[in-house]
């Protein structure tokens, strides 16, 4: 018997090194491309984030009879403005975090690369300012017991371009419209 000269199957040490490669560069370049979009669906999911919260808060004023409300805090972090959304309940003494709920009204933290711009109906604007505990201040938006919101609107405005990028609408009984961009939104369902 003869045996059988094999070829050995197989990739060389090279070609995987530069199989390799060529996949951490595709990888790459796809990862920089796609780097913004994600910080676009991270800023669609706040959005959506903080409108269901306030329908979640809304339900919650009506469900116990006690006022609820969003106050909006701008603080600086680590040199730079960040801004901060606290959950509160009314009681007899004043507005405060409400006791036992669930995490759901847990402090809300926005992403940090923008402003927001708070427009309520009927009041006249101010700017979102940082909070003083020791003066237990109302909260901007406030939901009733008997199902209202104080009606506004809340804009994400990047913080280096200054163009719109969000823009959260509600009405008097808490209809929420997400605005990209500051757009109404088109009903071309098929």
């Amino acid at each position: 018997m003869t045996h059988a000269h094999r070829q050995q199957q197989g990739f060389s040490l090279v070609e995987l090194l530069v199989a390799v490669m060529v996949v951490v560069l595709l990888t790459s370049v796809v990862s920089l491309n796609v780097g913004s979009g994600g910080a676009d669906l991270e800023r669609e999911q706040e959005v959506r984030q903080l409108a269901a919260t306030l329908g979640y808060a809304q339900s919650e004023a009506e469900f116990s009879g006690a006022d609820h409300g969003l106050f909006l805090e701008r603080r600086i972090e680590d040199g730079e403005t960040r801004y901060v959304g606290h959950w509160l309940r009314r009681y007899d003494q004043g507005w405060s975090e409400p006791r036992g709920s669930a995490d759901v009204l847990e402090p809300f933290r926005f992403q940090r690369d923008v402003d927001l711009v708070l427009s309520l109906v009927g009041l006249p604007d101010r700017a979102i300012a940082p909070r003083d505990p020791e003066l237990n201040p109302p909260p901007q938006i406030q939901l009733f017991a008997g199902g209202e919101i104080t009606e506004g609107e809340l804009d994400w405005v990047d913080r280096r371009t200054g163009d719109l990028l969000y823009r959260l609408r509600w009405d008097l009984f808490g209809r929420m419209t997400i605005m990209p961009k500051g757009e109404e939104p088109t009903d071309d369902a098929f």
